[in-house]
């Protein structure tokens, strides 16, 4: 520091500086104070170090706001194992996690300022020593450079805990001969959940899930009771084999270690499985107990599996980069599981027809959330208490970073009178029962229904020419269509199609009864004689 103070006294010589001589000296005896500082502090804090803890972040900045939340980050061994949004509880981005300053990281950047001479301002907790306040490069910060941190509510842990803040990743199998890779191109992950005494992940294939018992003080780890979904994979070459070495490994452990963020799990001196962390962000799937999923699937469906059916209304809603249509909040009405129609729920406009294809209905969710299960897919999904249903469905959760996957919210079910089904379908005739059975209607033609159920009318095309007529209905599913007008059009193509109007005209005023049938509508004459309808697409 000597050459720098001579050379800044001989640029002041002959001026009436004492105040800038002043300045200068305060500003070096501050330096001195700040390493000072930092020394004092460094001692606090290495009585903690190496051990696992957690502690509250928070940067300012005019930066991404996912940057600049208040963050919960979990650290061993100055490896960052895993960070949270603490107001929405979504972990950050791994791309976010890698500018995350550790303590250790922080006190780094401090010392190299004040080696640098870069002004700083610093706070340090008085019983930790760590940073509880850091603005480095004072200057820079007016003009959103340099760098603002707060640390705060520091907890220190056993470190056993942070088992359960890092999805494990086998790095090789531990054999007399010595570590033996893992196949190329497969991916073998451990989760732990210290609170229901469980493991989980994916064993390079299947996913599994089994019961674990931990003893802390000898070091003693039981694996047992492993269960797993059932696929076969034949991609890399002799996945499965190693699948069942890793489960036959796994449920024969008998201790553990655990430091700097890897685990080993030994069998006896000579075999056993070793891991490496894997930092959760939103990019790593969280891989849940694939039976609690399945139970919960079950008893949703049970539930659902009751109005199963039946017409219904609800609002569904999905989250995408996609097109304002797709996205939009839509009221969805559904019979049999088929859309019958769907209105944004804002502008009142229907959906076209084109996005009507791509809704999701409760069973067509159900279908999706099962396969998802069965394939060994991240999901995350909320189920209505009373009806069953998918509230919130997050399906491949690693995909939905980068706008894959599905994330699709339902809500407001509301079951109708299957009657008020009516007034939103067009239906299409597809063929006449007989007694010897239903006879398809002339290849190439068309024949539709209408209902409107409120003004008591039918209406549509019966092949050749328009009609409509009067509707009597009951809720006991009576029936009766009269007073049939038609245009009067003569039409030769197809061959037949006047006699098939007619015949679909005088059926159409002898029906009797009517039922739904999951999204099919039956007319019914007599026990051998009616019309069959589908949804007209």
């Amino acid at each position: 520091m000597l050459p720098l103070l001579l050379a800044i006294f001989a640029t002041t010589t002959g001026c009436n500086s004492s105040d800038d001589k002043m300045q200068v000296i305060q500003e070096i005896d501050n330096s001195e104070s700040d390493l000072e500082l930092l020394q004092s502090a460094k001692a606090k804090w290495q009585s903690q170090s190496g051990q696992f803890y957690t502690i509250q972040s928070q940067r300012f900045c005019e930066c991404a706001t996912e940057m600049s939340s208040q963050m919960e980050i979990s650290v061993s061994d100055n490896l960052i194992l895993s960070a949270y949004d603490i107001a929405s509880d979504q972990a950050i981005s791994a791309e976010v996690q890698q500018e995350i300053q550790t303590v250790d990281d922080l006190f780094a950047l401090i010392e190299k300022a004040i080696a640098d001479e870069v002004s700083i301002e610093v706070t340090y907790n008085e019983e930790f020593g760590y940073p509880e306040s850091a603005k480095i490069d004072l200057e820079q910060l007016a003009v959103d450079g340099g760098l603002f941190v707060t640390l705060s509510d520091l907890e220190v842990k056993d470190s056993l805990l942070a088992l359960e803040k890092v999805t494990w990743v086998v790095e090789s199998f531990t054999t007399i001969a010595g570590p033996r890779p893992i196949i190329d191109g497969s991916n073998i992950s451990l989760s732990v959940d210290m609170q229901n005494m469980q493991v989980s992940g994916l064993g390079g294939c299947n996913s599994y899930s089994a019961d674990l018992v931990l003893d802390e003080k000898n070091s003693n780890i039981s694996i047992s009771n492993i269960v797993s979904t059932e696929m076969a994979c034949i991609e890399p070459e002799d996945v499965m084999q190693q699948e069942q070495s890793y489960f036959a490994t796994l449920s024969q452990v008998q201790f553990y270690s655990f430091d700097q963020a890897t685990l080993t799990m030994v069998v006896g001196g000579d075999s056993g499985l070793h891991f490496v962390a894997k930092q959760h962000s939103v990019t790593d799937p969280i891989v849940v107990n694939p039976s609690d999923e399945t139970s919960a699937l079950q008893a949703a469906k049970k539930k659902w599996d009751s109005l199963s059916g039946q017409f219904y209304t609800i609002q569904s809603h999905r989250f995408c980069e996609c097109e304002d249509e797709y996205q939009s909040q839509m009221e969805v009405n559904v019979l049999g599981n088929k859309v019958v129609s769907a209105f944004d729920t804002v502008s009142g406009d229907e959906i076209s027809e084109e996005i009507q294809q791509e809704i999701k209905t409760v069973d067509g969710l159900f279908a999706l959330i099962e396969k998802a299960i069965a394939d060994g897919i991240s999901i995350n999904v909320s189920y209505n208490q009373e009806y069953g249903y998918p509230e919130t469905a997050q399906i491949d959760l690693e995909q939905l970073a980068v706008d894959g996957g599905l994330h699709i919210n339902l809500s407001d079910l509301q079951i109708k009178n299957t009657q008020t089904a009516f007034d939103y379908v067009v239906w299409e005739l597809t063929s006449f029962d007989s007694i010897a059975g239903p006879q398809p209607i002339i290849e190439n033609s068309s024949v539709t229904l209408s209902i409107d159920v409120q003004n008591l009318q039918v209406s549509g095309f019966g092949g050749c020419n328009e009609y409509s007529g009067d509707l009597e209905i009951d809720n006991k599913n009576n029936m009766t269509i009269s007073n049939i007008v038609s245009t009067e059009l003569a039409c030769t193509e197809p061959e037949n199609i006047m006699q098939q109007e007619m015949s679909y005209f005088s059926t159409l005023e002898q029906i009797q009864f009517f039922n739904f049938y999951d999204a099919d509508l039956n007319m019914t004459v007599g026990a051998d004689s009616g019309l069959n309808f589908v949804i007209a697409d």
